[in-house]
């Protein structure tokens, strides 16, 4: 079984992709600030996981005063 993964997402202030580290055994949705790398700015990163399928599904990342 695997327990971590590295998904993408999108920085919402420089349009870059970024790469995060996921621990895959936390089987609930997870909702955190993570810095982007080539700007540095905060965004709110939400994964969302599909608990029938047990698997995360999205990665979206937003504004933090969203």
């Amino acid at each position: 079984m695997q327990t971590d993964d590295v998904l993408s997402w999108v920085c919402q202030y420089c349009g870059e992709e970024n790469s995060l580290w996921v621990d895959l055994t936390i089987m609930e949705d997870q909702d955190f600030i993570e810095d982007c790398e080539i700007c540095c700015r905060p965004n709110r990163v939400l994964i969302t996981h599909d608990k029938e399928n047990e698997e995360y599904i999205f990665v979206d990342a937003r504004l933090t005063d969203e």
